[in-house]
C-alpha cells in the first residue's frame, strides 16, 4: 500500500512514500525492544522499528570502552519476564549486557521488524489525515498512524567547548566512540571529565599507559562496588530454576526503590543522604592517603544531585605513580596537548573525552525534529516552555505520538522505567485499535494537572532543597528543573500505569477539527511550580 507524499516543513524534493505503517518505533535500543515486546504481548502485530545503526543495542552497542559495566546489580538490569541466568558478576560488564539485548531481539523475533540504516531526521504530523510523515536522512519517507520515540538520551556525545580542540594532532575520541584500533599501552594520555564513564575508564587503562592525567572540573560521589563473581554452579541453578532468580531480584528492586526514594526526598529524610555521603567519604579516606588530593576529590555538592559512580578502584587509582589529578582548568588545546589555566603546557599522545552526553538540548531529546500541531516543534517547545509530558509519555498538540522516555521519567533502573512507560503506551495503542480510533491525544487538563503535580512533588526533593549548586548535573534542564529524574518513588509509577483509566486521552474515530489560538499555545506549559510565569 502506498500513500501520497505530504508537504513538509523542509524544501527537499517530494519523494514517493513507502507503504503506510500502523506503528513505527524509532530506535532499537533497550527502549525500542521493550516497546516491541510489549506490543506483541498485547496482540498488536502491525509495527516496525527504525534503527540508524546496522545493529540493535543502543547505548550498550555504542559504549564499549575499557571497564564499561552496569552500575546497578545485573540481576535487576534485565526484563522482569526474561531473567538472564548467564550474568558472570553482580555488576555485569557491557559486553554481557549487549549479548543479553541481542538474545532478547532474537528470542522475541524482533530482528525481522527492524529496518537498519534508517536514521530519522524529521517527523511531521498531517492533521488532515492524522498521519505522521517520517523523513529519513537518505531521502526516504515513511508514513505512520502512530509513532513511538524510543531514542533514549545517551546517544549523542557532548564535546567540550575548548579553544583549539580540533588542532590536536594526536588521537582524540569520546568514550562513546572509543577507538578500538588505537593501543594506549605506553602512551601519555589525558582524560577530560570525571563522571560515571571516567570512573570506569580510569582504573581500566591506568595500568597500561605510561602517564595518565585526569582533568577534573567537578568531583563525583563514589560508592563501593561489591562486585561478586557468580560461580558456574549458581548460573546453572538460575538456568534450571528461573523463579529463584526472580525471587532474588525482588529484594534488590526493593532496595533500589527505597534507596532512590530516601535520596530524592531530602526534605523528609536528609539523614539518609548524609549517611551515604559519610560512607562515600569513608571509602575516599581509605583509598587516598594524601590530604590535599582527598580534598580535591571531595564533592562540594549533595549526594544524589548528580548520578554517583559505583567503584572500588576509581579513587585508589590516583595513588598510582603514573596517574595525576588535574584541577587547574583547561585554557585551550593545541597540536601537542593541553594548556592549563595557569599557562603550563602538557603534552599527550591521546586525549579521551569523558564529557557525557547531550541530554536536554534541542536536537537530542528527541534526536530529531518533531513537528506537531500549530507549528509546534517538540524540542523547541520544551526548550522554551519547560520540559513536560503526561506520565512521561504524551504531550498536548502532538497527537498519535508517544515517548518511552519523556520528562520526569528517570530512576535508577532503566528497565523498570521503560517497562512502566511501555505498559502505559501499550494500553493506549491497544485501546485505539479496539475502538477504531485514528486520533489519540492527551487531554490538556490532565496534562496540566500532572505537570503541576510534578512541580509540587519536586518541592520536597533533594533537587530543590539539597546543596546541588555546583554539581554540573545533567539532571537539571535550562529552566532549573530536575526534569529527568522522577520526583516520586518509582513504585508510584508502577501502580499508576497499570490501574489508572485512560480518560486522560482522547480516542477519536473521526479526525476532529484541530484548532488552537496562539494565546492558548503561549500558555501551554508556561506556568511554574507556583502558578506564575516560567
Amino acid at each position: 500500500m502506498t500513500a501520497t507524499a505530504i508537504d513538509t516543513l523542509t524544501d527537499e524534493p517530494q519523494v514517493q512514500d513507502e507503504r503506510l505503517e500502523h506503528i513505527v518505533i524509532v530506535g532499537a535500543g533497550i527502549s525500542g525492544i521493550a516497546m516491541a515486546i510489549e506490543l506483541q504481548r498485547r496482540g498488536i502485530d502491525d509495527f516496525c522499528l527504525l534503527e540508524a545503526s546496522d545493529r540493535p543495542g543502543g547505548t550498550w552497542r555504542d559504549n564499549n570502552y575499557p571497564g564499561v559495566a552496569v552500575d546497578i546489580p545485573s540481576l535487576s538490569y534485565c526484563f522482569p519476564f526474561e531473567p538472564n541466568p548467564d550474568w558472570s558478576r553482580l555488576f555485569a560488564p557491557g559486553a554481557e549486557i549487549y549479548r543479553y539485548i541481542e538474545h532478547c531481539v532474537d528470542k522475541y523475533d524482533i530482528r525481522r521488524r527492524i529496518r537498519f540504516g534508517a536514521r530519522v531526521n524529521q517527523a511531521v504530523f498531517d492533521p488532515a489525515r492524522a498521519l505522521w510523515s517520517l523523513h529519513l536522512t537518505d531521502g526516504r519517507r515513511i508514513q505512520a498512524r502512530y509513532v513511538v520515540v524510543a531514542t533514549g538520551i545517551l546517544n549523542q556525545p557532548k564535546l567540550p567547548e575548548i579553544a583549539g580542540r580540533d588542532d590536536f594532532r594526536g588521537r582524540m575520541f569520546h568514550t562513546n566512540r572509543w577507538d578500538q584500533g588505537y593501543d594506549l599501552a605506553g602512551k601519555r594520555v589525558a582524560i577530560i571529565g570525571t563522571g560515571a564513564s571516567a570512573a570506569q575508564v580510569v582504573p581500566a587503562i591506568a595500568r597500561d599507559v605510561a602517564r595518565l592525567d585526569v582533568w577534573q572540573r567537578t568531583p563525583i560521589w563514589v560508592l563501593p562496588k561489591l562486585d561478586i563473581r557468580f560461580p558456574a554452579r549458581l548460573r546453572r541453578v538460575f538456568r534450571a530454576m528461573p523463579m529463584l532468580q526472580r525471587l532474588m531480584r525482588a529484594p534488590i528492586d526493593g532496595g533500589l526503590e527505597m534507596g532512590y526514594w530516601a535520596t530524592v526526598y531530602y526534605r523528609h529524610l536528609p539523614g539518609l543522604t548524609r549517611l551515604a555521603e559519610r560512607n562515600s567519604l569513608k571509602l575516599l579516606a581509605s583509598q587516598v592517603s594524601d590530604p590535599a588530593l582527598r580534598d580535591k576529590l571531595t564533592p562540594r555538592y549533595g549526594f544524589g544531585c548528580k548520578r554517583p559512580a559505583v567503584s572500588s578502584e576509581y579513587w585508589a587509582t590516583f595513588e598510582r605513580d603514573n596517574v595525576t589529578l588535574r584541577t587547574e582548568g583547561i585554557e585551550s588545546i593545541d597540536a601537542e596537548g593541553i594548556i592549563d589555566g595557569q599557562g603550563a603546557h602538557h603534552r599527550y599522545d591521546a586525549i579521551i573525552l569523558a564529557t557525557g552526553f547531550k541530554t536536554q538540548e534541542i536536537g537530542n531529546n528527541p534526536s530529531f525534529e518533531v513537528h506537531g500541531l500549530d507549528g509546534l516543534e517538540l524540542g523547541r517547545f520544551w526548550h522554551e516552555h519547560r520540559y513536560q509530558a503526561f506520565n512521561g509519555v504524551s504531550v498536548p498538540r502532538f497527537p498519535n505520538l508517544f515517548l518511552t522516555f519523556g520528562p520526569y521519567s528517570g530512576g535508577l533502573n532503566w528497565f523498570t522505567m521503560i517497562g512502566a512507560n511501555g505498559r502505559f503506551i501499550g494500553r493506549c495503542l491497544q485501546k485505539a485499535d479496539r475502538s477504531g480510533a485514528r486520533y489519540v491525544e492527551v487531554r490538556r487538563s490532565y496534562h496540566d494537572r500532572y505537570l503541576a503535580l510534578m512541580h509540587k512533588k519536586a518541592r520536597n526533593t533533594l533537587f530543590q532543597n539539597g546543596p546541588c549548586q555546583g554539581a554540573n548535573s545533567y539532571y537539571f534542564d535550562r529552566h532549573g528543573d530536575a526534569s529527568l529524574p522522577t520526583p516520586f518513588a518509582p513504585i508510584w509509577r508502577w501502580f499508576r500505569v497499570r490501574v489508572t483509566g485512560l480518560q486522560s486521552h482522547r480516542f477519536e474515530r473521526e479526525i476532529p477539527p484541530v484548532v488552537a489560538s496562539r494565546g492558548d499555545l503561549a500558555q501551554l506549559g508556561a506556568t511554574g511550580p507556583e502558578g506564575g510565569s516560567a
